[in-house]
């Protein structure tokens, strides 16, 4: 029997919010669709998280991520009469009319990614069923375009313009962090009050939550705003912002719950970072030098970068070249 209602909201606001630093099999165990009726979920909870442990998700996040997915497929498939057999329930015609009938109503994005995750996962679950093996997939190399300065004016002019405190203390804790210290995103996230911090009488912040520990000093006028935020405690989150661990993109749900006007530019952590390197190269900081900062071993998957820095002209270029 078909239903209309929409199944791909499992209420993942409201789930698993108690649960700090899980196994991806405990977070499998813990999880709880609380937007799907007990009576729907209970005789399908438990084939459902045994069809996600056989996906060995690596982490937490992707446990609760690959739970929320596999629920909702699971619960719609069972209601309309397919057995708790993955080989008969993982097939390509569930999965496509599950995304046209039961996933019409979110966006094409997120059909998209819904049907590629639950393709990928029956192909993992399955042995019998008519799956053909994924198309090889062509890697694209994208140049990161960092900001223009009228770009950088007009995102601090929507940070400052923010409706609320707390806003503008996300907005310009973020701008900050990117453009004045080129922080990785799980950085940002775990970047504290207290890691800010004066080094040879620059403000500092110390990154210690990464692969890469390292004092990033930060740029004017980036200081400036950060330094604002050292009256509050050592623990405050400088982004005042802490992402739910089933967040597909945190920063973009971030920036959901902010004041961002139509025509505002693009904001991602990888695009603060890349007009942080090209700023520094602009003002003759050594490749050697940023590298250091930046927290990379490796310079080669920033060298499309090189476009965006000004080159002296040959007579220039030349008279360094010889020291003269």
């Amino acid at each position: 029997m078909s239903s209309t209602r929409p199944e791909c909201s499992s209420g993942t606001e409201n789930v698993n919010r108690h649960a700090e630093d899980e196994e991806p099999r405990a977070a499998v165990f813990r999880y709880v669709p609380h937007a799907i009726p007990d009576d729907e979920w209970a005789p399908v909870a438990d084939f459902t998280r045994e069809s996600v442990l056989l996906v060995h998700p690596g982490s937490e996040r992707q446990a609760i991520e690959a739970m929320r997915t596999v629920s909702q497929f699971v619960v719609w498939a069972h209601r309309e009469g397919y057995p708790l057999d993955r080989d008969r329930m993982f097939v390509p015609d569930a999965v496509e009319r599950y995304i046209a009938v039961a996933a019409s109503h979110l966006a094409v994005s997120s059909r998209a990614t819904r049907r590629s995750d639950l393709r990928r996962f029956s192909r993992q679950i399955t042995t019998k069923a008519p799956w053909a093996p994924d198309p090889p997939q062509l890697k694209q190399r994208r140049t990161l375009v960092p900001f223009t300065q009228d770009q950088i004016t007009r995102l601090w002019e929507i940070a400052n313009d923010q409706s609320t405190k707390i806003r503008r203390r996300r907005f310009t804790g973020y701008l900050a962090l990117g453009l004045g210290a080129g922080l990785h995103p799980h950085e940002m996230w775990k970047a504290n009050v207290g890691d800010l911090e004066t080094v040879h009488g620059f403000l500092c912040v110390r990154v210690t939550e990464s692969r890469h520990p390292r004092v990033v000093p930060i740029t004017a006028p980036n200081d400036e705003i950060l330094a604002g935020f050292l009256t509050e405690p050592p623990g405050a989150p400088i982004l005042a912002y802490r992402p739910r661990k089933w967040d597909r993109s945190p920063f973009h749900e971030m920036l959901r719950k902010a004041d961002v006007p139509p025509g505002c530019p693009t904001i991602t952590p990888a695009r603060l970072r890349a007009t942080w390197m090209v700023d520094h190269l602009t003002h003759g900081m050594s490749m050697g030098g940023l590298t250091t900062l930046a927290g990379f071993t490796s310079w080669r998957s920033y060298q499309p970068l090189q476009q965006y820095i000004p080159q002296p002209d040959e007579p220039t270029l030349f008279a360094q070249a010889v020291r003269r």
